[in-house]
């Protein structure tokens, strides 16, 4: 199962696709990937807060706010978004393999998705921006993974700018797009990542990114809202 980031407004069920958008920035993917349920909970997990900016949307838009991120093994994803009036959308996602639940707090809502296997994985790509992205290389650079996934894939140390604090650059070219990865080296945490894909740029801005201990009762089957299951 795989959760990704697009910008909707409306809370759809696209049964064609097998795939359920929540407000302006939740997509569940259902999408079978070798890597199995771990056994037993997790101590630690990553939590991060990530705001997004690019070429397509205006630093005004509901897409340029900032999103809350915690991940725990293969088995435990989450997103909080911030509130969207105009659209009544609260949006949430809890993912707890095989369940998943993509919540309205603003109507308290809810639809829960039940993967079915035979492979269990939720995901968090940073970069996806529609289904064909999401299933290229760019859509496994993930939250949690990201130095990862830059020195799996033979990225290249480049010159960057001084800053206050130590800093890495890493320069990566997949197909026809560039990313670029700015770690701070002494919590070894990414702070900025950039797309360049043609004359467009996109740059996730890590205003949080650490490691901490795993919080079960983040990851449970939510209370106070009607749920409906998904078909």
């Amino acid at each position: 199962m795989a959760c990704t980031q697009l910008h909707e407004v409306t809370v759809l069920l696209a049964r064609g696709s097998k795939c359920l958008k929540l407000g302006s920035g939740l997509v569940l993917a259902l999408a079978l990937v070798p890597i199995s349920v771990c056994a037993g909970a997790p101590s630690k997990m990553i939590h991060a807060i990530v705001q997004m900016s690019g070429t397509d949307f205006s630093a005004e838009s509901f897409a340029a706010k900032p999103k809350i991120f915690w991940r725990a093994s293969s088995q435990y994803c989450r997103i909080d978004e911030e509130p969207d009036p105009p659209n009544g959308i609260h949006g949430r996602m809890v993912v707890n393999e095989p369940d998943a639940w993509l919540i309205n707090l603003a109507d308290q809502t809810a639809k829960h998705v039940l993967d079915t296997g035979p492979t269990f994985n939720c995901k968090l790509p940073i970069f996806a921006f529609d289904a064909e992205t999401a299933r290229s290389k760019i859509g496994e650079l993930e939250i949690g993974h990201e130095l990862e996934f830059f020195h799996d894939n033979g990225a290249k140390l480049v010159v960057g700018p001084k800053l206050e604090f130590e800093a890495r650059y890493y320069e990566l070219k997949i197909e026809d797009s560039v990313l670029r990865l700015v770690e701070r080296v002494d919590i070894h945490a990414p702070i900025l990542i950039g797309l360049v894909r043609g004359n467009k740029v996109y740059e996730a801005h890590y205003l949080l990114w650490g490691e901490v201990p795993f919080k079960a009762d983040l990851f449970v089957k939510p209370t106070g809202v009607k749920i409906e299951e998904a078909k």
